[in-house]
C-alpha cells in the first residue's frame, strides 16, 4: 500500500538536510524530503512513501491534487497538511513549470511584492472570504475520502482556518464545527508552533529542521497507532 502525502513546504520537506533543489543547469528535478514525519510514517506501516506535496502552494492547490488523485480510485493512506490560509491560487499559462505532469499553478502571498500581489490584497483579499473558500476546500476532500473510504490523517497550519471571533458567518462556524473531528494536531498545535514550544531548530523563514520532524513522526505513528482505525 501506498502513503501519499499532500500540502506545502512543510510537508515538502522544505530546508531538510537530504532535499533536493531544482537546478535547471544540470537538469536535476526537485525532489521532496525522505525524512518528514509523513515519510517516518510511512516506514513504521511499510508502507511506499509518495510525496504530492508542493512547497509555496496554497489550499486550493492542495484540495486540487488530492481530489485528482483520489479520482483514480487507487486505495492509499493520504497525508494531508492545510496550509496559511491567506495563500491565493491562480493558473499562470505563461510560467515554466518545474513539476511535470502537474498544472501550472502560482501562488500571491502575504510577502510577494509584485503588481500583482500588491493589487490583490489591497484590493480583493479578505479574512472572511480566506475561511469560507478553505474550509469548503477542506470538506469537500473529507467528504470524498469518506465517501470512497480512503483512511487520511489531516493537519493544518493555520488556526485561522477555525477562529470564531472574527470575520464569521454562521456558514463558516457550522463548516469549521464539520471538519474539527477530522483534523489531528501536534498536541493541540500545529506542527511549527509545536516545534518552537518543544525546542526544535526552526529556520529563519519557519520551517522546523530534522529533529523536529524526527519527533513529529514519533508523535504521528504513536497517535495512528493508537487510534488504529481508518486514521480518520
Amino acid at each position: 500500500m501506498n502513503l501519499k502525502s499532500f500540502g506545502c513546504s512543510f510537508i515538502y520537506g522544505s530546508e531538510l538536510s537530504d532535499e533536493i533543489l531544482h537546478n535547471p543547469a544540470i537538469r536535476q528535478a526537485p525532489a521532496p524530503s525522505k525524512i518528514t514525519w509523513p515519510a517516518q510514517l510511512a516506514r513504521h506501516l511499510e508502507y511506499a512513501y509518495l510525496c504530492y506535496a508542493r512547497p509555496g502552494s496554497g489550499n486550493l492547490q492542495i484540495a486540487e491534487r488530492a481530489l485528482t488523485h483520489l479520482a483514480v480510485n487507487e486505495k492509499a493512506l493520504f497525508v494531508i497538511n492545510w496550509t496559511y490560509i491567506d495563500r491565493f491560487d491562480y493558473i499562470d499559462l505563461d510560467r515554466p513549470n518545474k513539476w511535470p505532469g502537474s498544472m501550472p499553478w502560482s501562488t500571491l502571498m502575504p510577502i510577494d511584492e509584485s503588481d500583482i500581489a500588491t493589487t490583490y490584497f489591497k484590493e480583493l483579499h479578505s479574512e472572511i472570504r480566506d475561511k469560507l473558500t478553505t474550509l469548503m476546500y477542506v470538506k469537500l476532500v473529507i467528504d470524498t475520502l469518506l465517501q470512497k473510504q480512503f483512511p487520511f490523517v489531516m493537519t493544518y497550519m493555520d488556526e485561522l482556518m477555525l477562529d470564531q471571533r472574527w470575520h464569521t458567518t454562521p456558514a463558516i462556524t457550522e463548516l469549521q464545527e464539520y471538519i474539527r473531528p477530522h483534523l489531528t494536531t501536534f498536541d493541540g498545535l500545529d506542527f511549527q508552533r509545536w516545534a518552537a514550544k518543544n525546542g526544535h531548530a526552526i529556520t529563519s523563514i519557519g520551517h522546523p529542521l530534522d529533529a523536529a520532524h524526527a519527533a513529529a513522526g514519533k508523535l504521528m505513528i504513536n497517535v495512528f497507532d493508537t487510534q488504529n482505525t481508518t486514521g480518520c
